[in-house]
């Protein structure tokens, strides 16, 4: 609970929301991990048949598992993103420079996730 108490004091103490430069990325964090939901609901469907579920450079698709683990490549970027943002408002007060890489590190994550998804799940692998 001091956690969240900490956290409560420093979003009404500054000015975290009032940043443009935080909005934006803020913004393009949000819109991407929506797609990253709204692709994962329309394009993940179940499978009989065990599907790859990991890439590596070294060996390619090196792991198979059921249709649903594809759900952890959304989970994951949602997860980091909402980690990335919460050290980003508390370190804002102390480092606006820092809250922006932890936005822009998010950006990143994004991006590669869905890539990920997209490489996924564009395969029908024998479903309809």
């Amino acid at each position: 609970m001091e956690v969240i108490d900490k956290i409560n004091k420093e979003l009404k103490g500054q000015k975290f929301f009032k940043d443009s430069w935080l909005l934006g990325l803020l913004f393009i964090v949000a819109v991407g991990n929506a797609f990253i939901i709204f692709w994962s609901l329309t394009h993940i469907h179940a499978a009989s048949i065990d599907l790859p579920v990991r890439f590596t450079s070294l060996s390619n698709f090196d792991e198979l598992g059921s249709w649903f683990r594809l759900y952890d490549i959304a989970e994951i970027s949602i997860v980091v993103s909402l980690i990335n943002l919460l050290l980003a408002v508390l370190l804002h007060a102390k480092n606006r420079i820092l809250s922006i890489f932890l936005l822009l590190t998010s950006i990143m994550v994004v991006i590669l996730a869905i890539a990920i998804l997209l490489g996924f799940t564009v395969i029908k692998y024998g479903t309809n």
